[in-house]
Formats: C-alpha cells, structure tokens, sequence
C-alpha cells in the first residue's frame, strides 16, 4: 500500500554519520572513492572525487546502461541534500590530503 507524504510535515535532511575515502591507485580524472553513511542507517557506495578543469567534484553512484549513457544509481532528491553530500566528501577528502 502506497502511502502519501504529507506536506505539511518539514523535511529534515538526513545526518551524515561517516565519509570514508578512499584514493584512486591510478592517474586519471578520478582521485578517489567515498563511502557515506546517512543516519547510521544507510550506506552509498560508489561517490567519486573526481578532478575537472574547474576543479573538483563530486559525482555520484551511476551505472552505464545499454545506450552508452550513464544512470545514477543514487543521487540526492534536493540541492541542499547534494551541497551537504558534496560538502563533506570534499572536506574529507582534503582531510585526507593533508
């Protein structure tokens, strides 16, 4: 049974618990993997720091599919959950660099 979200309620963003990083052993764009936990309750495997003319970012969880294209196989419902996620990889990760 399906049940309907109500509006009314305010939406709290789910607590990061853990960031594990993990750095990349080859040289390329991707400098490392994380692992998050949201709430002690949830693990996301699979988000990558990667370096881009711009700087680094964050990509999340995807997967090719039969296109060629790719498909996240996570991703945050709103800006400021992907701003928190991306926050503390980065943070993290320089951290880690440190």
């Amino acid at each position: 049974m399906h049940s309907e979200y109500n509006k009314q309620e305010e939406f709290k963003l789910a607590e990061i618990t853990e960031v594990r990083i993990y750095k990349s052993k080859s040289e390329g764009a991707v400098k490392a993997y994380a692992t998050i936990s949201l709430d002690d309750e949830f693990v996301v495997k699979g988000i990558k720091v990667l370096e881009g003319e711009n700087g680094l970012w964050v990509g999340m969880p995807s997967r090719r599919v039969k296109d060629g294209s790719f498909q996240d196989l996570f991703h945050p419902a709103s800006k400021e959950a992907r701003e928190k996620i991306v926050k503390a990889v980065l943070d993290a990760f320089n951290q880690d660099e440190a």
